[in-house]
């Protein structure tokens, strides 16, 4: 017999999600046979899987220990003798991915923003937020190594948003399921301000301008090729940008998406004719990197336990500003 004693981080779930979580190796219908047989019991007694848990709660499970997922070690949720230690850690995986192919390792992400809530950092352009086949390293790989959050069998610290592994800047991360939970609303909601910079190949004729139009998933892609097209089938989009500075051959635009679309940036300056430096997939043929000359600069969200707005700022690479001045 196994028990567990439910912290604030399970609460709220329902009965039949967390033990999904709980026991990974054991198929749902098992898991509905073994609460009908009460074999997993809440407070002693036989329960349905939509009960709504509550702190406190107690989980007895009558399976075999091998099929209970633990919880990570880790270490204090907020040391305050050691505010940078996110700084001081690299991604394990992404240094072991570096030897393989004998490259120049990635910088470690950096801290922009923490409270014991919620953790802003600035990622390199060149590693992915979430790991992939052919991608040895991740943010979330990099997040799993520190000592930060609340960590449990079901709950890890986790990216509220997704940002392209060729983009580089800010990205937001949620400490507690409270806060994840809050963070992925209001992006889903539309209350999260974004503003990235971005050089182009060529100047657009406007100092500044609206993309309208629908972007499009291709279902199966050639890695080389666009994912994302203008095409009528597709869900609305808009995207503002406004010309930050001109050079010969190139233009920084300061850019605004305000659809939230897979690859919408990257998509609707491709079709307007000025594609982003080092962005293959949609157009460029320059070199610049490990990733492609966009950046994820300002950020500002409300709060999960607050409800205040965060402000967040990131100064773009120096790449950008001498790719610009070349």
């Amino acid at each position: 017999m196994h028990e567990i004693t439910l912290t604030s981080a399970e609460a709220g779930q329902r009965l039949d999600r967390y033990l999904r979580k709980l026991l990974p190796k054991v198929p749902l219908g098992a898991i509905f046979r073994l609460l009908r047989q009460g074999d997993i019991r809440v407070d002693g007694k036989k329960v349905g899987g939509d009960l709504r848990l509550v702190e406190g709660m107690r989980v007895t499970l009558r399976v075999p220990e091998a099929d209970i997922k633990t919880a990570p070690a880790v270490g204090p949720e907020n040391d305050a003798d050691e505010p940078d230690v996110l700084d001081l850690l690299p991604s394990t995986d992404a240094m072991a991915a570096t030897r393989r192919r004998n490259e120049a390792p990635l910088p470690p992400p950096r801290i922009v923003f923490r409270d014991d809530q919620v953790l802003v950092v600035s990622k390199p352009a060149g590693l992915a937020v979430h790991p992939g086949t052919k991608q040895e390293h991740s943010l979330t790989g990099w997040l799993a190594a520190q000592r930060v959050g609340v960590r449990t069998a079901t709950f890890a610290p986790a990216p509220a948003h997704r940002l392209d592994r060729g983009t580089s800047g800010l990205v937001v991360i949620g400490l507690t399921p409270d806060a994840l939970r809050g963070l992925t609303a209001a992006f889903r909601e539309g209350t999260v301000a974004k503003v990235y910079l971005a050089v182009v190949h060529g100047v657009p004729e406007r100092a500044e301008g609206s993309i309208t139009a629908p972007l499009w998933q291709e279902p199966e892609t050639d890695p080389r090729s666009a994912k994302v097209v203008v095409d009528q089938r597709g869900q609305a989009a808009r995207t503002d940008y406004e010309v930050v500075k001109r050079g010969r051959h190139m233009a920084l635009l300061r850019v605004v998406p305000h659809s939230g679309r897979q690859h919408q940036i990257r998509a609707h300056l491709s079709h307007i004719g000025h594609p982003i430096l080092g962005d293959h997939r949609y157009g460029s043929i320059a070199e610049v990197g490990p990733g492609f000359c966009l950046h994820a600069g300002e950020l500002a969200f409300p709060h999960p336990r607050t409800e205040k707005m965060v402000r967040c700022t990131d100064p773009m690479p120096r790449e950008f500003h001498r790719l610009i001045d070349s």
